[in-house]
């Protein structure tokens, strides 16, 4: 039984016309669904380096675990983590505008939980999540360029692992063959039989994160994907 979408749960306020957005947001869900399942599939996923340590501290955890790549990674990641067992896939944290309700579903149907936050709600977006972050001491997965996909830190994010003192797991999941669109959003899709390789970095403190540091991790992963494509 797939798992249902999960809504912080804070006053908001909704607006009228979202109901009337729901036929599209539906299709738009299928229509990536249908594309992405072939190659989720079908993927071949190597981790760099093993990914036997990784799910070892998930399972060790005594802090909220923070997994972090640039957002335009975001549709290889559900062939990254199919093969994880289920209790520690990271959390898809998401929130309640159209774009992101557009993809939703897709990562419920592929096996990934799903946590959305309330964006029209007197309760700011990023203590929602830290309010969970402290509750539950999760895995979750985020886009520190959310609300691009642009390469560039939201201050939101560290805010959000500072206030959490979670640890971080910097990553990136490189593809191929894979389809990059341009538009309206940089996203990279899978091909059917694709190699994934998923690097992921070693944990940073996110009580000490700044800015610099969690953009260098990501940095230099682009850096070993930019070399193993020449």
């Amino acid at each position: 039984m797939p798992r249902l979408i999960r809504f912080s749960n804070v006053p908001h306020q909704p607006r009228a016309l979202d109901a009337l957005f729901e036929p599209l947001i539906c299709s738009i869900n299928i229509a990536v669904a249908g594309w992405l399942y072939p190659a989720w599939c079908t993927a071949r996923v190597q981790w760099e380096p093993d990914v036997a340590e990784l799910i070892r501290l998930f399972n060790e955890r005594s802090r909220p675990i923070i997994c972090y790549a640039w957002h335009k990674y975001e549709l290889i990641g559900t062939c990254v983590f199919r093969d994880f067992p289920q209790d520690i896939i990271p959390i898809a944290i998401s929130h309640d505008g159209f774009w992101s309700r557009a993809l939703q579903q897709i990562g419920v149907w592929f096996g990934l939980p799903v946590w959305v936050y309330r964006r029209r709600s007197p309760v700011k977006p990023k203590d929602q999540l830290i309010n969970l972050l402290k509750r539950e001491r999760p895995i979750i997965g985020l886009f520190p360029d959310s609300g691009g996909p642009d390469g560039l830190i939201r201050s939101g994010f560290v805010d959000v692992a500072q206030a959490a003192g979670a640890l971080l797991i910097p990553m990136a999941w490189h593809a191929r063959p894979v389809l990059t669109l341009r538009f309206p959003r940089r996203y990279c899709f899978p091909i059917p039989f694709s190699r994934v390789i998923a690097y992921y970095g070693q944990p940073i403190d996110g009580t000490y994160l700044t800015n610099n540091n969690c953009r260098k991790a990501l940095e230099e992963f682009e850096e070993r994907i930019h070399a193993h494509i020449k």
